[in-house]
């Protein structure tokens, strides 16, 4: 089956490589046990509220754009390895790639609720922070986690 949408499958270890250690490192700068202080570079704020000292949108403002960095990283590796063809692309695997989605969907949904119903202030800006990859995430592991147990199971049972 030709799918219209999908990468080609090659593009999925591109993927797993960009992936899997800017998950880590976001974790790492999130959690603040690291810091990339050769990162800190001025760049052009189109909107940067005074919150603590010097704010205003429209020029020119020194940042650490390490997060930057890795959540574009963490974006292009999850739609890389989630939107890539398997091997044997077919009907089965479309039918498979649509209901985890919906059920990521339905989660990333709950998530969110939950985040409104019981986090405050700055932690629920920092939910807010995660739940801009949950989507993702739970659909590549939700995914892969049923492709492989549909590979797994036999071929016809009596």
């Amino acid at each position: 089956m030709k799918t219209r949408y999908l990468f080609p499958h090659r593009f999925k270890k591109l993927g797993w490589v960009l992936f899997l250690p800017s998950l880590v490192l976001g974790l790492l700068l999130f959690a603040g046990l690291l810091e990339l202080p050769w990162l800190d570079v001025k760049v052009f704020a189109l909107y940067n509220p005074k919150v603590l000292g010097d704010g205003g949108s429209l020029r020119f403002i020194e940042n650490n754009i390490a997060d930057e960095v890795v959540s574009c990283f963490l974006i292009v590796g999850t739609l890389l390895v989630a939107c890539s063809e398997v091997k044997e692309e077919d009907e089965y695997i479309g039918k498979l790639r649509l209901e985890s989605l919906l059920w990521a969907l339905y989660v990333n949904a709950g998530l969110l609720l939950f985040c409104v119903f019981f986090f405050y202030g700055l932690g629920f800006y920092n939910a807010l922070v995660f739940h801009l990859f949950t989507l993702l995430v739970l659909f590549l592991g939700r995914f892969h986690l049923v492709l492989y147990r549909a590979t797994k199971a036999p071929a016809y049972e009596e």
